[in-house]
């Protein structure tokens, strides 16, 4: 008797892994449609669903870093951010800008719902607020492109993610002689986006989203007055400094710098940028009377 449920287990945990199998070798992303060159898309309005998930999103952000409301990095960064807002059309008041006081991580990352994270390790790597202004550029092109949207897969996928977790709920029911029952949907889907850099957190965007990124933010920083040079430099020295790039490995998402300046390049190729305007804010400028940064 416990030889035939032995093996009727082995027959289930084989077929959860050819499922697992084709679970991950069919699960592919409706891609966006592509949005043309030299296009700046218009900005959308986010959803209740949306700011309360990006609330939740801070809530647990904030049990391991403190928001930093009040420092001079602070200003800075609402300063750039809504000079670039304005070269977008978009108005900077529909946006929430966070930043972590968190010297060991560099990091930024736009979620659904108009917000952006900032941890402050960034301020320790770059050397200008142009840096600062390209970095902040190629967020809202994400965000104004929607390649923050979560993620949506055909309905065949979705059909294998059914499958799937209904296959692993039984194998795991079986497995532990009925002690553990684990029911419910999307677990298959929710692993398959955590193992994949899909979440918000930890977004590895596909080439589309990329191409479409640089072409957004160039647009966006010369709207702005700023030339590209400073976002350009920045992945410069970064692939000239391998401890620089090895600290910037959250930042640049598994886009090596070298890829980086190649993407930006050749987006500079099709666009004629025009020359930086250095107006600087005069209620930071008051603030911070002398500061090198501005």
């Amino acid at each position: 008797m416990q030889w035939g449920v032995m093996y009727w287990l082995k027959q289930q945990l084989q077929q959860l892994a050819i499922l697992l199998l084709l679970t991950l070798l069919s699960a592919c992303t409706v891609q966006q449609a592509r949005i043309p060159a030299g296009a700046l898309p218009q900005a959308s309005t986010t959803t209740l669903l949306e700011e309360e998930h990006a609330d939740s999103v801070l809530e647990d952000l904030r049990e391991d870093h403190v928001v930093d409301d009040s420092s001079r990095n602070y200003y800075l960064l609402l300063d750039r951010f809504s000079r670039l807002a304005a070269g977008s059309g978009v108005n900077p008041d529909d946006w929430r800008i966070y930043l972590f006081d968190a010297p060991d991580v560099v990091d930024m990352r736009a979620i659904p719902g108009n917000t952006l994270f900032v941890w402050s390790g960034l301020f320790d790597v770059i050397e200008t607020p142009d840096e600062l202004s390209g970095l902040l550029a190629c967020e809202l092109a994400h965000g104004l492109a929607r390649h923050t949207d979560p993620v949506e897969f055909g309905l065949g996928t979705e059909l294998m993610f059914g499958l799937t977790d209904i296959a692993a709920s039984v194998g795991i029911m079986v497995l532990t002689q009925g002690m553990v029952a684990v029911s419910g949907t999307g677990m298959t889907r929710w692993l398959y986006v955590e193992a994949t850099d899909l979440d918000e957190l930890d977004r590895v965007y596909d080439q589309q989203q990329l191409e479409e990124m640089a072409d957004i933010a160039l647009l966006v920083m010369a709207n702005a007055g700023y030339a590209p040079d400073g976002l350009l430099g920045f992945w410069q020295r970064a692939a000239a400094d391998p401890a620089l790039e090895k600290r910037l490995q959250r930042l640049h998402r598994k886009l090596p710098p070298a890829e980086r300046i190649a993407l930006l390049e050749s987006a500079m190729s099709r666009q004629v940028m025009q020359p930086a305007s250095e107006v600087v804010d005069d209620e930071v400028a008051d603030a911070y009377p002398g500061s090198p940064w501005l």
